[in-house]
C-alpha cells in the first residue's frame, strides 16, 4: 500500500472513532482522537510524508507499538505523551488485524515528530492551525524560481503549499514516477471572505506605498493577519512566521474570485443533483 493510502486509511479509521466516541458522549476520548488525526495534518502540511515513509522503512521489523524516548524525555510534551498514552491503550486494546495497522500508524506519526525534533513545531501547528493562515514551506520571488527549486532539489517536499510573492501555489512531488509540477491555489481567498463578512476595520494602518506598508510590518508582525491600507485600497497582511515574512493580498480581487468560487461550486453542485435525478428517472 502506498505511504499516502495508509495515511488516509488511518485517518478514516481515527475518524470513525471519533465519531463513535462523540455519539456514545465520552468528550475526553473525542477530543484525543481529533487531536491523534492533526499529526498527520502536520506532516503532510510540512511535506514531510516522503520522509515519514522512509522513517517507517527504517523501523526494526516487525514494528512495533511503543512510545519514542524522545518523547519520554520531554517535559513540556505532556498533550503528545497523553495521545501515545492513549494510542498505546487502545492498540492492546484492538484486536482487528487492519484495525490494529492504523493504530499503530498513528503512533508512529507522533514517534516520527518526537524523533526528528519537531515536538514544539507541531504543538505550535496543532494549538494555532485554525487560527493561522495556511502553512507556507517555502517563498519565492518569481514563478521561475520555484519551477527551479521543485526541479532541482531531490524530493523536495510533497505536497506543500509555497509562496510565490503574494500568491499561494500548491507544490507536487511524487516519488513513484518522479512527477513535478506546481498550480495555482486560492486557499487565501476563502480566508479573506469570511473576515470581510464580519467587517473591515474603519481605521486600519494606513500608508501611500508599499514600501511603507512592508517597512511597518516588519516592526509590528499581524498576529497572525490583519487589514491594513496602501494608496487606498485595502490589503489583508499575512505574517508567515515559518518564513518571517508577510504577503500582502488585495481585498477586492480577493473577494472577486471568491464569489467565483463559491458560484463554481453551486453550480456544480446542481449539476451534481441533476445528473443524480436524471439517474433516478431511469
Amino acid at each position: 500500500m502506498k505511504i499516502h493510502d495508509s495515511l488516509n486509511s488511518a485517518a478514516r479509521f481515527a475518524a470513525s472513532r471519533w465519531r463513535a466516541a462523540g455519539l456514545e458522549g465520552r468528550k475526553e476520548e473525542q477530543q484525543l482522537w481529533a487531536r491523534v488525526n492533526v499529526y498527520r495534518d502536520f506532516i503532510s502540511a510540512t511535506g514531510q510524508v516522503y520522509l515519514f515513509e522512509d522513517y517507517l522503512k527504517r523501523l526494526a521489523p516487525p514494528p512495533s507499538a511503543h512510545a519514542s524516548t524522545a518523547l519520554e524525555t520531554r517535559k513540556d510534551a505532556a498533550n503528545s505523551q497523553k495521545a501515545m498514552e492513549f494510542l498505546l491503550k487502545d492498540f492492546n486494546e484492538t484486536l482487528e488485524p487492519e484495525q490494529k495497522r492504523s493504530v499503530l500508524l498513528l503512533i508512529h506519526q507522533v514517534n516520527f515528530v518526537a524523533d526528528t525534533g519537531q515536538l514544539d513545531t507541531c504543538e505550535d501547528y496543532i494549538n494555532n492551525r485554525l487560527d493561522y493562515a495556511p502553512l507556507a514551506i517555502a517563498h519565492f520571488a518569481t514563478r521561475d524560481e520555484a519551477e527551479a527549486w521543485l526541479k532541482g532539489t531531490a524530493e523536495p517536499p510533497s505536497p506543500s503549499f509555497i509562496l510565490i510573492g503574494d500568491e499561494y501555489y500548491q507544490a507536487v512531488y511524487t516519488r513513484e514516477d518522479n512527477a513535478r509540477f506546481i498550480y495555482r491555489d486560492y486557499i487565501i481567498e476563502p480566508y479573506i471572505g469570511e473576515l470581510t463578512a464580519g467587517g473591515i476595520p474603519t481605521t486600519p494602518p494606513s500608508f501611500g506605498t508599499r514600501a511603507e506598508a512592508e517597512a511597518w510590518l516588519k516592526d509590528h508582525p499581524a498576529s497572525p493577519f490583519d487589514f491594513v491600507s496602501i494608496a487606498g485600497e485595502y490589503y489583508f497582511a499575512v505574517h508567515h512566521k515559518r518564513l518571517q515574512r508577510h504577503t500582502l493580498h488585495h481585498v477586492a480581487s480577493a473577494l472577486t474570485k471568491w464569489e467565483e468560487m463559491k458560484k463554481a461550486a453551486e453550480q456544480e453542485k446542481a449539476e451534481d443533483a441533476a445528473a443524480e435525478s436524471e439517474g433516478e428517472d431511469e
